[in-house]
């Protein structure tokens, strides 16, 4: 029974599975699968490169994984987040926090401190201003900043306090006690922003002889008399004779009519700037010209003035289009003709870009492109001095002389341009 251990020859299996193997030739063509698949594998660790990589920069704390809602924060993002104005807002609760921070300070709060609450405070404000008004948290805000205003020194006078007065002032709503101890916080050299925004908090909440006086402080400070006329928080006195009085008192200052003497040397320029333009077989439109009293007509129903150099134009061509320079004619500022709506619109969206003046500016001509535009800018606001013309290309300005020299400018472009192609 020894020798029935042989049983090792039955190891022959493997032999056989051996020979079997030329049978698989499956194995062979699976491996060419990897190959089709190698991209993905190659884009596999590029995805998980970007957390690798902030990971081993800057370890993540796990409460700014949580404001950022899971995603991981830049290191751009994270150094935002570390503000403590920042941190502030981000609180679940931020005037709780802005309490917090406030009561951390004894005494008068360094300049760092006191930039760090009014800022945190005006920008609490902003959304609640731009949404609605009044509300318990507005005024819990307001007081809170006001117990401690005292203690930030200089800061009272800075930026961010005519921002936090300017917000508060938007957003408080109808209440005229705290509107009252906001006003007594405005400096003297406030801006016109921030005198305007107090305007529009007495005539929200219906005080009249307030709101006129701060109407009053809000143009000598260079406020426009149209931002006036079109902020719905002045729709209930817009029919008001003393508040009609003070916006026109602040209105373009009228031009004393004065055009045989501007006639001649218009006329001259005219005449010289067409004759280039049809050389060089330009469109050239010249319209019957306009009695004078209609421009005048004009000028009232628009309430504006323009300057006498355009009135004799006027009563030369009653607008014009020159190499697709179109020129306002009479018409054209006492109703809303195509050429009026683009110029309206144009000072309007440029307006809203910060440009100052604009809104107050009498368009002449549309200077061939949608952004350029001939004005007349009767305070020198753009200008930088007297009042004159000026000529805005894209967003650049060009103060030119007289109507005169608008229209030689204009000859010579066409010569420097048509005489090259």
């Amino acid at each position: 029974m020894a020798r029935k251990k042989p049983a090792p020859k039955k190891k022959s299996a493997p032999k056989q599975t051996v020979k079997k193997k030329p049978v698989k030739a499956a194995p062979k063509k699976k491996k060419a699968a990897p190959k089709k698949q190698a991209k993905p594998r190659r884009t596999a660790p590029k995805k998980q490169a970007k957390p690798k990589r902030t990971a081993q920069a800057v370890p993540v704390p796990v409460e700014i994984t949580e404001t950022s809602r899971g995603r991981i924060l830049t290191a751009r993002e994270r150094a935002a987040r570390s503000s403590p104005v920042v941190e502030i807002l981000d609180d679940p609760h931020p005037i709780v926090a802005l309490r917090r921070f406030l009561e951390s300070i004894h005494g008068e709060a360094s300049q760092q401190q006191a930039q760090i609450a009014l800022g945190a405070a005006q920008l609490m404000l902003l959304p609640i201003a731009r949404e609605h008004r009044g509300g318990n948290e507005v005024k819990e805000l307001v007081d809170l900043v006001l117990s401690r205003w005292d203690d930030f020194g200089e800061r009272r006078f800075g930026f961010h306090a005519q921002e936090f007065l300017r917000n508060a002032f938007a957003a408080i709503g109808v209440d005229r006690d705290r509107i009252a101890r906001l006003e007594a916080r405005v400096p003297a050299d406030a801006s016109a922003e921030l005198l305007f925004n107090l305007a529009c908090a007495h005539a929200v909440a219906r005080d009249k002889v307030a709101m006129l006086r701060a109407v009053n402080d809000a143009l000598d400070a260079g406020a426009m008399p149209a931002q006036f006329r079109r902020d719905s928080d002045f729709l209930a006195y817009q029919h008001d004779p003393d508040f009609a009085l003070r916006l026109a008192r602040a209105d373009v200052p009228q031009i004393p009519v004065d055009v045989d003497p501007y006639v001649p040397v218009v006329r001259t320029a005219l005449e010289s700037l067409v004759g280039t333009l049809r050389e060089f077989g330009e469109q050239v439109e010249l319209r019957p010209p306009v009695r004078l009293d209609a421009i005048l007509d004009a000028e009232r129903a628009h309430k504006i003035s323009l300057p006498n150099d355009y009135r004799a134009l006027l009563t030369i061509t009653n607008g014009m289009r020159l190499w697709e320079h179109e020129f306002f004619g009479a018409g054209d500022y006492r109703e809303a003709t195509p050429l009026a709506a683009r110029a309206a619109r144009w000072i309007e969206s440029t307006s809203a870009q910060g440009a100052i003046g604009l809104d107050e500016c009498v368009p002449l001509a549309c200077w061939g492109q949608p952004n350029d535009w001939l004005l007349y800018d009767p305070r020198g606001r753009i200008r930088g001095g007297d009042p004159g013309y000026v000529l805005m290309l894209n967003t650049d300005d060009h103060a030119l002389e007289d109507l005169a020299a608008a229209l030689g400018h204009l000859e010579d472009i066409a010569r420097e341009v048509l005489g090259t192609n």
